[in-house]
């Protein structure tokens, strides 16, 4: 699996942007959580995959017609799994770059049937200015705590993914909108309570790793709280 860079993504950004101007596509919003995001943001340097999240079926259709429809000399994507199911909610396909093979993961308002993309996400979340031009192809970026609370529940035991949190955590986080996030979370789904456990993970290794930060305890304090 290959690596893409900041410098990278942008390019193959701007390239999907003249795609679905020459497919006269409707216009398309995206929403970059994980490594793609923070790559964006200079936090990495390259990420092995650039996960996406869009608003409904509709757009999860022009996404597929964007990345898949062939055009001379634009890229396109090679599918390489999706969903069973066909609904507006946890849908998703990924997706491999057929020269640079990154893959591309496109989900449709919740990430691996754990956390959804709230309203409260959306907006937070800004465009930035290398695509500020955009006019179909839309990027945007979430906020660094909504970020935060996405790998905390959805990464794996990998170096890279604590890396990511250590990355996010000296930016310098606001842990009140994270902590009021996930009240909004539990308080549509209940069942996302199961994740507590994981976050109360993820946030103890984070503090063995860089020491005492006042945030990450109050953090700690309230999900141990609603952990019970």
């Amino acid at each position: 699996m290959g690596e893409v860079t900041r410098e990278k993504i942008i390019s193959e950004f701007h390239l999907l942007e003249e795609k679905a101007k020459l497919l006269n596509l409707e216009p398309v919003g995206v929403y970059l959580i994980g490594g793609g995001n923070l790559a964006l943001r200079g936090l990495k340097s390259a990420t092995k995959d650039i996960d996406i999240i869009v608003l409904g079926r509709e757009q999860f259709s022009l996404m597929q017609n964007l990345l898949e429809t062939p055009l001379p000399k634009l890229p396109v994507y090679l599918g390489q799994y999706r969903s069973q199911w066909d609904y507006d909610l946890g849908m998703s396909a990924r997706y491999v770059h057929p020269l640079h093979g990154f893959s591309l993961d496109v989900f449709v308002k919740r990430v691996l049937n754990k956390l959804y993309l709230s309203e409260s996400m959306v907006s937070r979340a800004e465009v930035p200015g290398e695509f500020s031009s955009h006019e179909l192809f839309r990027i945007h970026l979430v906020s660094k705590e909504d970020i935060f609370l996405f790998k905390s529940v959805t990464s794996m035991e990998r170096v890279r993914d604590l890396e990511d949190l250590i990355a996010l955590v000296e930016t310098g986080l606001d842990y009140e909108i994270i902590i009021n996030e996930l009240e909004n979370q539990l308080s549509k789904d209940e069942s996302l309570r199961s994740l507590v456990p994981r976050i109360i993970h993820r946030t103890d290794l984070l503090t063995k790793q860089i020491g005492t930060v006042r945030g990450l305890i109050h953090l700690m304090e309230y999900l141990k709280e609603i952990s019970g």
